[in-house]
């Protein structure tokens, strides 16, 4: 068999997503087994498949063997176990020439939709290079593409997998799913491809880095890991895959905010933002209020952290959140620590750390005056052109330089470089400053009694609480 199949090519790493899995799959089998045999192997998992699974693994698969409505489960095995017999015989029609997943030259076998994933099938000629009748595989990748299914993770109406470029992380998601399905064969349960409790690919994308984060040996070291979930199906006449990027960038941002001073304000921000019908998040407990047919129930964040989270969908897609910051500390009225926008600014829109130090100092400058503090914050609220709030900047300047302050609030290299940086349009520099400004406020207990603050104008006199 050494001989037939080159057994270092079912394991090696590739940059496939799915053939990486598959050949995770395969060595983490074949350690357990005194005599490592793929054959036998795949004849184990052929049986798994059909008559534990009934063969329900099409979204892997079209028109397989394994999927062949029209045959009946013991020709399923017998004709699934022939094909792997003569293909690691080398008996099927092939050709010489370099893998294109291993990059190895042997010989190659033709792979459609019935063998591997996402791939053309053999009518649509112009899926593949000089329209040949399918991918040109060796027969090593096609049967790393077998194991696929038993290492993959079912979400919602499609099927996971995980890749990631640290290889500890792609072992546990691997062998966390072979558990999972061990553990239901073993116990008599129905089986299947491992089923995810998340009902969203981004929530479930979340929740994997708050474990990994959270059990990590490395928790206080920052780590340029990124994450990538291929959230696909193979399924009829409608093949899908929409990738999920977890970038080093989110994830660094992401492990920061987990930090204990941090920690609280983010998970009230962040879990605010699950959605399900009928539900109403309570700040006070951190759960949410859930409203179906005039009856309540209470969700704890076990159960609603597999919501869909549009906040998370964003983060995902690198579109800004400096709105949803703003939108919690004005309008909501909520308290949140500075330093997790400084995390985003820095890690996720790449600002220089001078411009946020400006920012705070700006802010500072703004709440000095109580009784000013009013105006002063709706002339920086109020521009809705770049030359309006460069101006509502210059006129605090000229402020503070008529009341004779030894420092200014920037310099001109500042205002040039660091307030405006090239990259950033100025309505993030705004967008910063108000939060910032919104965050002093709450953390000195200042509130305007302002209609701007979702509340009947009454009066213009700023009040402080406790005072």
């Amino acid at each position: 068999m050494e001989e037939i199949i080159k057994t270092h090519w079912l394991t090696k790493k590739t940059g496939d997503p799915f053939s990486d899995l598959g050949g995770m799959v395969i060595k983490q089998l074949l350690a357990k087994e005194k005599e490592p045999d793929i054959l036998k192997l795949i004849e184990e998992t052929t049986k798994i498949y059909v008559n534990k699974w009934g063969g329900k693994i099409n979204a892997f698969f079209l028109n397989s063997k394994i999927t062949q409505p029209a045959f009946k489960p013991d020709k399923k095995i017998s004709e699934t176990i022939k094909y792997f017999q003569e293909l690691t015989n080398e008996t099927l029609p092939n050709e010489e020439g370099y893998c294109r997943i291993l990059g190895e030259k042997t010989k190659l076998f033709s792979c459609g939709r019935d063998n591997s994933i996402l791939s053309g099938s053999g009518t649509f000629i112009n899926f593949h290079p000089a329209f040949q009748y399918g991918l040109m595989l060796s027969k090593e990748a096609i049967i790393r593409l077998f194991f696929v299914p038993f290492g993959a993770l079912q979400l919602s109406d499609k099927v996971a997998v995980l890749q990631s470029n640290d290889e500890e992380i792609n072992d546990y998601f691997v062998s966390e799913n072979i558990k999972a399905n061990q553990l239901k064969l073993a116990t008599g349960l129905v089986a299947g491809v491992n089923k995810s409790d998340s009902r969203n690919p981004s929530s479930a994308l979340f929740d994997f880095a708050l474990y990994w984060i959270m059990n990590s040996e490395d928790y206080g070291e920052e780590e340029n890991i990124e994450l990538n979930l291929y959230h696909f199906t193979n399924f009829g006449a409608s093949p899908e895959v929409v990738l999920y990027n977890f970038s080093a960038s989110l994830y660094t941002f992401y492990k920061k905010v987990q930090h204990r001073e941090l920690q609280d304000d983010w998970r009230k921000f962040a879990n605010s933002y699950f959605r399900t019908k009928g539900s109403e998040y309570q700040y006070d407990t951190g759960d949410f209020k859930v409203t179906e047919k005039k009856e309540s129930r209470i969700e704890e964040y076990k159960n609603f952290r597999n919501w869909y989270n549009p906040l998370y969908e964003n983060l995902i897609k690198g579109d800004p959140i400096l709105g949803h910051f703003k939108n919690w500390l004005f309008k909501k009225r909520r308290p949140l620590n500075f330093k997790i926008v400084k995390h985003y600014q820095k890690y996720i829109r790449n600002m220089n750390d001078n411009t946020l130090k400006i920012i705070e100092k700006i802010a500072d400058y703004a709440l000095l005056d109580v009784n000013s503090a009013k105006k002063t914050v709706t002339n920086l609220r109020k521009p809705t052109k770049a030359f309006e709030f460069r101006t509502a900047l210059l006129d605090l300047e000229r402020k503070n330089h008529l009341q004779r302050n030894p420092e200014s609030l920037f310099t001109l290299k500042e205002y040039a470089l660091d307030l405006f940086p090239d990259g950033f349009f100025w309505k993030e520099t705004q967008n910063l400053l108000l939060i910032a400004i919104y965050q002093k406020m709450h953390e000195r207990e200042i509130w305007f009694n302002d209609a701007d603050f979702g509340e009947d104008e009454t009066t213009d006199v700023v009040t402080k609480i406790n005072s």
